[in-house]
């Protein structure tokens, strides 16, 4: 439980407005199953019923994992983004902290204030710690790879070797990203063939248990 609610506020949302949506739905189903089965007289209502209330709370309760992982892939896109400005203000003469500072104006509302940190923190702390401590936001080894040379170029600028250690990991970086993003896409359609397949066997046994049902209670009536 402890795990979901730290997702939800990950993601941003109220953990209470969550379990009120999941509660009121599930109540309303079972509202359904109780009413229709009295109404229609029709044992398939309760299976329809429980069966949509299981489905919903699996996938209401699994989306949490699906929007983290978009959330993180939507960062991993911005920063090879960002970083690719970056690299273009250091060939020009920025030095490190301008370069990062107007990168920070082209990033989204969630790259925009972990920049914003990182600023701050190399204000106080003139260490590599800042730019570790920002890397640990991704949870990518290769970022934290490309924070440390970024700090090591500090003091050399455009004329570093280490600028052409960030580019030869900045280029790996971006291309691993690509092929990721590209097996996404593959795995996302096998998983809606996969999807359309299961639902339509789902409404193929309800169908088939109303038919049943109707039959029963046809035959109970003659």
């Amino acid at each position: 439980m402890k795990k979901l609610i730290a997702k939800m506020k990950r993601l941003g949302l109220s953990p209470k407005k969550e379990f009120l949506i999941l509660g009121v739905v599930n109540l309303v189903l079972v509202l359904v199953t109780v009413l229709g089965k009295m109404l229609a007289k029709n044992t398939v209502f309760l299976i329809i019923g429980p069966g949509f209330a299981v489905i919903f709370s699996i996938m209401f309760l699994t989306r949490y994992d699906t929007e983290i992982n978009k959330m993180h892939t939507n960062n991993l896109l911005e920063f090879s983004d960002l970083f690719n400005f970056f690299r273009i203000y250091i060939k020009n003469g920025y030095n490190v902290y301008s370069a990062l500072k107007e990168i920070s104006y082209f990033a989204n509302e969630n790259l925009k204030e972990l920049l914003s940190k990182l600023l701050d923190e190399i204000d106080e702390d003139k260490s590599v710690q800042p730019f570790i401590n920002f890397a640990h936001n991704f949870n990518e080894i290769i970022i934290e790879e490309l924070m440390i040379s970024i700090y090591q170029m500090i003091d050399e600028g455009e004329q570093s070797n280490y600028l052409t250690q960030f580019e030869f990991i900045f280029d790996k970086f971006s291309e691993s990203l690509t092929t990721k993003e590209l097996k996404k896409k593959d795995s996302r359609l096998g998983t809606l063939s996969s999807s359309a397949l299961v639902g339509s066997c789902f409404l193929i046994v309800v169908i088939a248990i109303g038919v049943v049902g109707v039959i029963g209670d046809m035959t109970n009536g003659i």
